[in-house]
């Protein structure tokens, strides 16, 4: 009884602050919709107390890096002169990042109940014998549904084939291989979503560009794969005896194909209506993110009668995924702040310059300066949203001769190979987690070669279209 009563205590302040981090978000929605300045003041009063819950449980790292950066700030504003305004902005700044980043494993909800994950499995199970078809499939899985489920799909991914015992060093490979794809072009993903947000680039100018890099990207990986077979002279054909299938099930595999080819529909629906909706209504993106995540999943279940099974695993994000959401708060809150109030400041004028005069030397030497400056960064242990949010703050593309869908492109880019590269990184440490490896190994001795042909493509790809 004891036991039971000290549990529930525990779990009490997870369900304020889970609560007081939706209240957050929502919010954020309302007061877009309303474009009303009256709660401004506990709109902001409700940001800091979520950053305040959230600091104290994120990483040590972290939370020194993001508490420095929050009082820089804030220091830098009241020497503007701008100590509530500039700060208030700053706050507020990337809290659709932070809205997105929190509500969009809601749309999981529904492909969790509809039980595709064992039609991923089936297939998976299917071509394990098969090295390159196994690394195809993981790679497009990952590049199809990294998008929707975020960081999550390595995780979810991984616990679905594990029982397959495919070699780590093919399942390090296509995991980042996939996922770096999904940073270059999904609307759904933090990375697009803040930098085509800085520039104010819809996403239908943006993806005709960076959704053929990462389709590139994808096929560069797994020919590269293929080569690595080829070198290290492994045979395609592996644990043939185990994962032969002595009699077919014709009728088992019509039933996975009908659910793989409705859970692809599903994705076009929600990527077709984010497209329709911006282009109707002209609203930012996040915000249609926003509203998606938290609309599809509510009407799913109501169409389809699954409520009941939506409110359990709703209760289940609230309880269990939420509350983890601390070092993405305190990190997105405190760069916002930071970043707006280096607007207008010499070092915000001395970064244009060098920007600025780079560029006009030579645009390549501008992409190699950029990748650069993300890459060493980021390896040091600085994240990217911090990095990119001090560049992105002080690019103009007009004075730097080029479009912004161009300079989007470019973050992009250097974001993707800096999230596999760096051996700090949320994406890095989850895959060398799950497969026991130092991040060293995973990010450079298993995908340097990668990340190198990655860079002199990609470089070339943007300088062609600059």
């Amino acid at each position: 009884m004891l036991q039971t009563k000290m549990m529930a205590r525990i779990k009490e302040p997870i369900q304020v602050k889970s609560l007081l981090i939706l209240s957050m978000c929502s919010a954020y929605i309302v007061h877009y919709l309303t474009n009303s300045n009256i709660f401004d003041h506990f709109f902001v009063g409700l940001c800091i107390v979520v950053f305040l819950l959230s600091v104290s449980e994120a990483k040590r790292h972290l939370r020194f890096f993001s508490i420095g950066m929050f009082i820089t700030g804030v220091i830098i504003n009241v020497l503007k002169g701008t100590p509530i305004e500039g700060t208030t902005n700053g706050i507020l700044a990337n809290l659709p990042v932070i809205s997105l980043v929190i509500l969009v494993p809601l749309l999981t909800i529904p492909f969790k109940i509809g039980g595709y994950f064992d039609s991923i499995h089936f297939y998976m199970d299917k071509y394990s014998h098969q090295l390159k078809k196994i690394f195809g499939s993981i790679s497009l899985f990952l590049f199809c549904l990294g998008p929707v489920f975020n960081v999550g799909t390595i995780r979810i991914l991984h616990e679905t084939i594990k029982d397959i015992k495919l070699a780590p060093v093919i399942l390090g490979k296509s995991y980042l291989v996939g996922f770096s794809t999904v940073i270059l072009w999904s609307p759904y993903f933090a990375s697009v979503a803040l930098v085509l947000y800085y520039l104010d680039v819809p996403i239908l100018h943006y993806l005709p560009i960076g959704l053929p890099l990462a389709i590139i990207q994808l096929v560069c990986g797994n020919l590269l794969f293929w080569l690595w077979l080829k070198r290290n002279k492994l045979s395609d054909e592996v644990n043939h005896l185990e994962s032969f299938h002595e009699k077919e099930n014709v009728a088992l595999e019509a039933f996975h194909r009908k659910k793989l080819v409705h859970l692809i529909l599903l994705l076009i629906c929600l990527l077709g209506l984010l497209f329709l909706f911006e282009f109707l209504t002209k609203w930012p993106m996040m915000f249609l993110v926003c509203s998606i995540s938290i609309a599809y999943p509510v009407l799913w279940s109501l169409t389809t009668q699954k409520w009941t099974e939506f409110i359990d695993h709703f209760n289940i994000f609230k309880k269990f995924s939420v509350p983890l959401m601390n070092n993405e708060i305190v990190l997105f809150m405190s760069a916002g702040l930071f970043g707006n109030a280096l607007t207008g400041t010499a070092a915000s004028h001395g970064i244009k310059m060098l920007l600025n005069r780079t560029a006009s030397i030579s645009f390549l030497l501008f992409i190699i300066m950029i990748v650069s400056i993300v890459l060493v960064f980021t390896f040091i242990g600085v994240h990217q949203i911090v990095v990119v949010t001090a560049l992105v703050t002080q690019m103009d593309p007009g004075m730097i001769g080029t479009r912004p869908e161009v300079l989007a492109l470019l973050l992009m880019m250097s974001w993707s190979m800096s999230a596999v590269i760096s051996p700090v990184n949320p994406i890095n440490l989850l895959v060398s987690g799950l497969l026991e490896k130092s991040g060293f190994s995973v990010g450079i001795r298993w995908n340097g070669i990668f990340l190198l042909v990655m860079l002199i493509i990609g470089s070339t790809f943007v300088f062609l279209i600059h």
